[in-house]
């Protein structure tokens, strides 16, 4: 692991650390906004994004309200996109909007699959075997976790893998036994 993550990832357990590093960064990518945002200050947001290096979005991942996660979980740089996962802002229906999306990393998709905190959640679980993005080993193996509505739908997906397809037919075959 990246020694300089670890770094980041010790400064949030003091608190005027925390407050150091909140204050790095515009109210606008921290804070948490009221209502809807407009187009302008939407692209505003962006533009501010866009000058910052890898290590400080990594860190305003930690902290960053709704919008900014809802564009850090699309970075293609993995460790940006696993940071928003660590966020204590994040809320679940954020998680089953992230886990029901099929351009996130694979890595993301994991790590949301193997998070106690979020697999709790039906929802969610569906969510991440029905990507096709999630790795096979872990769709299969919540399979038997699904109602068996559910698992008609994934053996019928022709946007899934076979393997899981058939697995799924399989889990359904072996419950009405």
């Amino acid at each position: 692991m990246n020694p300089q993550l670890k770094h980041d990832e010790r400064v949030f357990d003091d608190s005027t650390a925390e407050g150091r590093v909140v204050a790095q960064f515009p109210p606008e990518i921290v804070d948490d906004l009221p209502g809807t945002i407009s187009e302008e200050k939407w692209q505003n947001i962006y533009e501010k994004l866009l000058g910052l290096n890898t290590q400080q979005k990594i860190r305003l991942a930690h902290i960053a309200n709704l919008p900014t996660r809802m564009l850090f979980i699309q970075s293609p740089i993995k460790v940006i996109s696993l940071a928003v996962l660590k966020n204590p802002k994040l809320t679940e229906s954020e998680v089953l909007r992230y886990s029901q999306q099929k351009n996130l990393v694979e890595d993301v998709l994991a790590a949301i699959a193997k998070d106690p905190k979020w697999i709790k959640t039906y929802p969610i679980k569906l969510a991440i075997v029905s990507n096709p993005k999630t790795p096979l080993s872990i769709s299969v193996n919540f399979l038997s976790h699904l109602h068996d509505n559910d698992l008609k739908a994934i053996s019928r997906d022709k946007n899934i893998s076979t393997v899981l397809s058939r697995a799924a037919q399989q889990m359904l075959m072996k419950r009405k036994k």
